[in-house]
Formats: structure tokens, sequence, C-alpha cells
């Protein structure tokens, strides 16, 4: 039976394209087995107005209270005392009743004057406490009351509606100024909102920026850590695109042959000679 064996055919790559290649594995691995430094993850955090913001915004929550309870209290202040029919009072000039009793006193001076002239010229007359004296007396004490009570009534009157006038005032005042105060309020507490927004757009900036800053340096540190695979693979490039030799080396033999095929070539070998020198042996017609 015959015996076969197996080729086994070797390529290699040109000598110095093998020690590349070797060099180039060597390398790899000992960088794949050598734990990279990755840097981590940074996140800016807040700017220093970020957080004056936020405690302005903390110190700034009902700070307008005290201003729209002021408001409250002199606006419903303002709405009694101009409902109040008797406030008047407490607006009425502590100088009139004064001034009307000097008036009463000038009246009766000057009705003195008078009188004391109606009885001058009676007794002139010859008619000094006659009827005639006493009507003229009588008529002028009424004509001095009259005025008094006139003149009297008067400054009463315009002290009323003066007091009345600086009631109406104050109240229509006090209603005003806490529209004021509550306006202020509202006006604080908006202001106070713009500086709390100016101050977190600055500061988003900032922390934008620092941010920003932040992501290129850990770029940066990346790139650094990954650049010797950067130069593997650029060396793996080059070696790809080298052309270069391969020489290839085939090692087998070829089937052994049986006793009785050695035999068998040998005979017809044998024959075939006998044949060309006539010789036939199994050709019959030759015999005959």
């Amino acid at each position: 039976m015959a015996e076969t064996q197996t080729v086994e055919n070797i390529t290699r790559l040109a000598p110095f394209m093998e020690d590349y290649t070797r060099k180039l594995l060597e390398s790899g691995y000992q960088r794949v087995q050598t734990p990279q430094n990755v840097p981590n993850i940074q996140v800016a955090g807040l700017t220093p107005e970020q957080l004056q913001a936020g405690q302005l915004a903390q110190q700034g929550v009902g700070s307008f209270q005290p201003f729209l309870q002021q408001g409250t209290a002199l606006t419903q202040a303002g709405a009694a005392l101009a409902a109040d029919p008797t406030a008047y009072r407490q607006f009425m000039s502590p100088y009139t009743q004064d001034v009307i009793d000097n008036l009463r006193t000038d009246i009766d001076r000057n009705r003195q004057i008078q009188s004391q002239g109606i009885a001058g010229n009676a007794v002139a007359q010859g008619a000094f406490g006659g009827s005639r004296e006493r009507i003229a007396q009588t008529e002028l004490a009424g004509a001095a009351g009259r005025q008094f009570a006139d003149s009297a009534a008067k400054l009463r009157e315009a002290g009323y509606q003066s007091a009345l006038n600086q009631q109406q005032r104050v109240a229509q005042g006090l209603g005003q100024f806490g529209g004021q105060l509550a306006n202020l309020g509202a006006q604080t507490q908006q202001l106070g909102q713009q500086d709390i927004s100016n101050l977190l757009g600055i500061g988003s900036l900032y922390q934008q920026q620092n941010q920003a800053i932040a992501d290129a340096q850990r770029a940066t540190a990346l790139q650094q850590s990954y650049e010797p695979y950067q130069r593997l693979g650029f060396f793996s490039d080059l070696l790809r695109g080298v052309p270069t030799t391969q020489s290839s080396l085939s090692v087998g033999t070829t089937p052994s042959q049986s006793p009785l095929s050695q035999i068998a070539g040998v005979a017809a070998t044998g024959l075939g000679l006998a044949g060309q020198l006539g010789y036939r042996p199994f050709d019959n017609s030759a015999g005959a």
C-alpha cells in the first residue's frame, strides 16, 4: 500500500520586514499590558458670581412684603380717614376761637363808641334818657350783635371748610403714599431680580470658560496618553505600504512504490525492448 506525506509550505517575509514586524508587535504588546492614566471628566463648579446670585435670590424672597404691608396699612388708614365724618375736627385751627373772641371785643368796643355818641347827641338835644335815645341804643346793640354773629359764622364756616379740605388731602395723601410704597416694593423686587439675572449671566460666561479650559486640558491629556498608540499605528501603516519580497519553501515526499509494482515496471521495460528487437513471445501470428 502506498504511503503519503503532507507537504508543508512555509512563506516568510524579507528578514528586515520580519524584524520590524516583531518590534512592532512587542511594542504594542507592552503598551496594551500597561494601564493608561485616563483623566477624569471635569465639571466646572459654580463661579463666585453665581454663588452671589443665589445668596441674593434667597435674601430677596419676600423682600417686598414690608413695603406691601406698610402701603396697605396707609391706604386703609386714608380710606378710614376720608370716611370719618368727625375727623375734620382734628384739622380745625386752634386759633379760630381766639379770632372770634377778638372779633367780639372789637365789635363791642365799636358799639360802645357809637353808644357814647348817641348819648352825647341826646344830651346836646336835651333828650338824654328819652325814647329816641333808647331806640337808637337798641338798634345799635342789635346791629352789633348781628355783625358779630355773621362774622363769627363766616369764620367758623371757613375753619370747617379748611379742616374738611385738609382732611380729604391727608386721606388722599395716605392712599397715594401707600400705593407708592407698594410700587416701591415691587420695583425693589424687580431690581433685585435684574441684579440676580446679571450676575447669573456673567457667572455663566465664566463657568463656560472654565468648562472649556477643563475640557481642553482633558483632551490634551488624552492626546498625550494616546500618542504612543498613534505612533504605533503610523508605523504599522508604513509597514503595510512598503514593497517587499517573500520566499517560499516546500518540504515533502512522493508516494513510495511496492516491490510488485517495481517488478511489473521492469517487465514492461523488458518487453518493450524485446519488441524493438523483433521478439514477440505473445504474438501467435509470428509463429505461423
